[in-house]
């Protein structure tokens, strides 16, 4: 599979799964905006090398275990406080959903937010996420857009279906996918774009089960 390929299903992940159903959630715009408590890392934000920090799965297994239910759908090392943590998000399977800080160096939960359902978000996230919403399912009538809707939630159960290590390693491909993304020309984008969207009618369309497969296989295909 060469460079060009893997960048444009990666895209098709991207939008199907995080944008579609993890960044779905409409309060996950105000991730990086939430004012933590002040906590108590074991690795300095200054450790420019980031050597000795646990992996990402780790991160997400520790998500995972400081609440009752739920699953790690996303994580990112970043820092707080001057401390080196991974954030991670786990969503309950009726889309509520906890913000956890994890130490990059030992995996201690530093910090587990109460749980936050949907009638809790911010209405301005609302808007922003309806606005989108509505902008996509124009001049479609009522059985088209819940079809839509069907298969948008089957992309999210075929993510959060998958191993937490497989869970792991598409989100660190994204994050490597957007650097790529973010180095390409206007041009090449538009180009990428139009791509994307004939690959993601075609995979829309397909069952739960073999979208699970899909992300799956594309998964082994980075080994």
């Amino acid at each position: 599979m060469n460079r060009s390929s893997k960048i444009t299903i990666a895209a098709i992940l991207v939008i199907g799964v995080f944008s579609i159903s993890i960044l779905a959630t409409p309060a996950f715009a105000e991730w990086d905006k939430t004012n933590y408590p002040k906590i108590q890392g074991t690795i300095p934000a200054d450790n420019s090398e980031q050597k000795d920090t646990i992996a990402l799965s780790v991160a997400m297994a520790v998500g995972e275990n400081s609440v009752s239910d739920g699953k790690a759908v996303y994580g990112k090392l970043t820092d707080v406080n001057e401390f080196l943590v991974y954030k991670v998000v786990v969503i309950t399977d009726d889309h509520a959903y906890y913000k956890i800080l994890v130490d990059a160096g030992n995996g201690e939960a530093l910090y587990v937010s109460d749980m936050i359902k949907k009638d809790n978000h911010k209405k301005i996230s609302d808007k922003k996420h309806s606005d989108k919403a509505k902008k996509y399912f124009k001049g479609m009538s009522d059985e088209q857009i819940a079809e839509k809707k069907r298969q948008f939630k089957e992309m999210g159960d075929a993510f959060r279906s998958l191993s937490l290590q497989d869970r792991a390693a598409l989100i660190l491909h994204f994050m490597q996918m957007k650097l790529q993304w973010d180095g390409m020309s206007e041009d090449e984008k538009a180009e990428k774009r139009l791509e994307m969207k004939a690959m993601f009618k075609e995979y829309l369309p397909l069952t739960a089960e073999e979208k699970k497969q899909k992300l799956q296989a594309y998964i082994q295909s980075l080994n």
